[in-house]
């Protein structure tokens, strides 16, 4: 019997061939995108993993810097700085290896070598003096203490790129490079930069002083302190420094940065808040300062024997001789100078009048200052843009405010004074930088302001016996 094939049964046995042919077509791509992914995921797990070794050797070489501080610090003091390094233009250091270049401005004493530490030999050849615990005088070589410390599966490198001279002495800023594995073309490599402060015996008394309490609102509220030096009218204050002393013998909570101590006669007493720290000591409890804040009498009391009236300020005057007056008002565009460093001046109230209007100071002579009360100024506040003190340090203008309405100090500027008031708070707002010292009631601190002590105000011995370190800048990338 013949069978006899139809040419539907054909075009089926084809139909059937070709969906096998897209089946393993779309099974081999399966498998392939299978594969992909997988090779994919392995590269973005490894490179996470380099991303965390990196990111955790970095933090031990800042905490090995820390941990190290009081013998890293006898190389940067005014007597040993100019016999380690010398001072000059960017250049790269002839010690540095080919993958890493960076210029320097400072550079070992004698040589063309960038001062360098680092636990790999491909960042070049390591040149840092030997130096000498601060307060112990012990030896330390810190060549070969880093090569051997224990910080973490990366590679790291330290090198001096600047210091920013204080008072005679140095604060380095360094350059932190961490890469993986030993390639130093592959894998994640990191660069950051840290920034040193100088730290200095305790002062004595608060600088920034809310007697019920002190309150630095945000995270733009950081305090340092400066070490001035210079003549009349040409004062330098340095770098900043880590001797910010703040005081209260109620609560001092803060958001921001108190580079220096916080003491208060309550405990617990001292709240950090996120993103609030405080690098020197932090005292709480009964003894931890003695300051009171002092009684400055009133007006009435200053000025019972008399008084010059009021005074309106039409032409730019200047008053030579200390005294009282009732009602003074600077007119637009005067200003009014202060000379006299023997007598106090006494104003009852102070008025701006105008735009531009301003309380100027002579360029007061070194060891000198001029003493001001006030007992009512307009608004309750005093803008930086109209009282002039730039060309004094902070400690030879003593502002001292004997009114009760709270007193504000504000305005995109900057101001050079000690603000002693006795009887109403004082709240720092604005775009301001305050140098010198502020004692109230309580003392809110907000905005965008910064205060800044001025040591001449405390007991600071300028004699170093620390330094402290913080990451100011970090960036990553993949070679």
């Amino acid at each position: 019997m013949n069978t006899r094939q139809t040419p539907d049964e054909g075009y089926v046995l084809l139909g059937v061939l070709f969906l096998l042919s897209l089946a393993l077509v779309i099974t081999e791509g399966m498998l392939d995108s299978s594969a992909t992914n997988s090779k994919t995921r392995a590269v973005v797990n490894t490179q996470s993993r380099y991303y965390y070794e990196v990111e955790q050797t970095l933090n031990n070489v800042v905490g090995w810097l820390q941990a190290n501080s009081k013998y890293l610090v006898d190389g940067f003091t005014a007597d040993n700085f100019e016999t380690n390094f010398d001072l000059g233009s960017p250049s790269f250091g002839t010690n540095e290896g080919e993958h890493f270049g960076v210029p320097t401005l400072v550079k070992m004493k004698g040589s063309s070598a960038s001062i360098m530490l680092s636990n790999n030999d491909f960042f070049g050849q390591d040149a840092f003096p030997t130096v000498q615990h601060i307060e112990t005088n012990v030896s330390f070589d810190p060549v070969s203490e880093f090569q051997n410390a224990n910080l973490g599966p990366a590679n790291a490198r330290v090198v001096l790129i600047w210091a920013r001279e204080t008072d005679g002495s140095y604060e380095p800023i360094f350059r932190i490079d961490v890469v993986t594995g030993n390639n130093p073309d592959r894998g994640v490599h990191s660069f950051s930069f840290v920034q040193s402060t100088l730290v200095v015996t305790d002062s004595s008394e608060p600088g920034f002083y809310g007697r019920d309490w002190v309150d630095l609102v945000t995270g733009n509220n950081d305090c340092f302190s400066y070490a001035y030096s210079g003549t009349a009218g040409n004062w330098n204050r340095g770098a900043p420094r880590a001797n910010c002393p703040v005081g209260s013998d109620g609560m001092i909570t803060t958001k921001a940065d108190i580079n220096g101590t916080a003491k208060t006669l309550i405990n617990p007493g001292v709240t950090l808040e996120k993103g609030g720290g405080v690098s020197g000591t932090i005292c709480e409890g009964a003894g931890c300062h003695t300051y009171t804040l002092p009684d400055h009498g009133t007006w009435e009391s200053h000025c019972a024997g008399g008084s010059n009236g009021n005074a309106n300020i039409a032409a730019n005057t200047i008053w030579n001789t200390g005294g009282c007056w009732d009602t003074v008002s600077i007119g637009s565009n005067r200003t009014l100078t202060l000379v006299d460093t023997e007598n106090p001046y006494f104003i009852k109230t102070l008025n701006y009048t105008g735009n531009n209007s301003s309380l100027n100071f002579i360029d007061i002579p070194v060891d000198e200052d001029i003493e001001l009360y006030i007992e009512t100024v307009d608004n309750n506040h005093i803008n930086g843009n109209r009282l002039f003190a730039m060309n004094n340090a902070p400690h030879q203008v003593r502002l001292y405010y004997i009114g009760t309405n709270p007193l504000i100090l504000n305005g995109t500027a900057q101001m050079n004074a000690v603000v002693e008031s006795s009887y109403a708070p004082v709240t720092v707002s604005g775009n301001f930088n305050f140098y010198g010292a502020i004692r109230a009631p309580h003392l809110l601190v907000q905005g965008n302001a910064r205060i800044n002590y001025d040591e001449a105000l405390g007991a600071v011995v300028p004699v170093l016996n620390d330094m402290n370190f913080s990451l100011k800048k970090s960036s990553q990338r993949y070679r």
